[in-house]
């Protein structure tokens, strides 16, 4: 008994997904009222994808004139089945407005972005992190908050990344904050990148002015053994003049090596130099 399940299961599975390579190949052919024709078909089978798709061409009128009431109406149906994207959708409409004008309902809208967020979108648990920061319970939730910008940066929202590195600078957690900025920076988010900047910056010029020829020691070592943190702060008293001679030139060098080992704050401040002409 059991097998005869499976097996249906596995004939179920096998033409569904002929049926969607057909539809979609139809579709990227931008004949879309055929497409829209199997999708239309393969969602009244309870497909999540056929019905993502179909809500997407009523939205965007592919094929058919554009009915958003439908739409909204497909991809809650297709959230339902299990589409990440299609709830994410649905969430925005509860939360801010989105392709139809629903009352707003954040207990909805939370709903909606957890369970396309445990699915692995991004852009929800993004969404769903900034509810909680300033709207839904904010004080309740700042937990809440801050663990899903920190899983939504690495779900790959790369502001959530700078937005978790905000909170723990707010609340005086430096090293943490340290952290989260170089993971946006590091994946190419410039605003990360330009907070790191600032700390690594605010950081030196804190130090006793008698430290710096110390920090310099410390920091040419450690950049030697391919620490690029101490890279960029070594650069920093080549650019400043604490602790050596300045030196636009060797900063430049420096900031060029970090760059080369993957440390987007020090590419910024490398193209800035190689601007002003050094």
């Amino acid at each position: 008994m059991k097998k005869s399940i499976l097996f249906l299961i596995l004939i179920s599975s096998f033409l569904f997904g002929n049926e969607l390579e057909k539809a979609d190949d139809i579709y990227s052919k931008a004949n879309y009222k055929e497409a829209f024709k199997l999708y239309e078909n393969i969602c009244k089978k309870d497909n999540a994808k056929a019905c993502y798709k179909l809500a997407f061409m009523y939205e965007n009128k592919q094929g058919i004139k554009q009915d958003l009431k439908e739409a909204f109406e497909l991809y809650d149906k297709s959230c339902s089945l299990g589409d990440e994207k299609a709830c994410y959708q649905v969430g925005v409409c509860y939360d801010q407005g989105g392709i139809i004008k629903v009352k707003q309902d954040l207990k909805k809208a939370e709903e909606y972005y957890k369970k396309s967020c445990d699915k692995g979108y991004a852009l929800s648990c993004y969404n769903l992190a900034s509810l909680y920061q300033y709207s839904l319970n904010t004080n309740k939730n700042k937990k809440k908050m801050l663990k899903t910008y920190e899983e939504a940066c690495l779900k790959g929202a790369l502001l959530a990344c700078y937005k978790a590195g905000n909170v723990y600078y707010k609340n005086k957690d430096v090293k943490n904050a340290i952290n989260w900025y170089k993971t946006g920076c590091n994946n190419e988010d410039t605003q990360a990148c330009f907070r790191l900047v600032d700390i690594y910056i605010k950081q030196i010029a804190s130090k006793d002015p008698n430290e710096y020829k110390n920090l310099f020691k410390d920091y040419t070592q450690a950049c030697n053994k391919g620490d690029t943190e101490k890279c960029y702060k070594l650069a920093i008293l080549y650019s400043t003049g604490r602790g050596v001679k300045q030196n636009y030139l060797k900063a430049k060098k420096i900031y060029e090596r970090a760059c080369n080992l993957g440390a987007n704050a020090s590419c910024i401040e490398y193209l800035m130099l190689d601007e002003m002409g050094f």
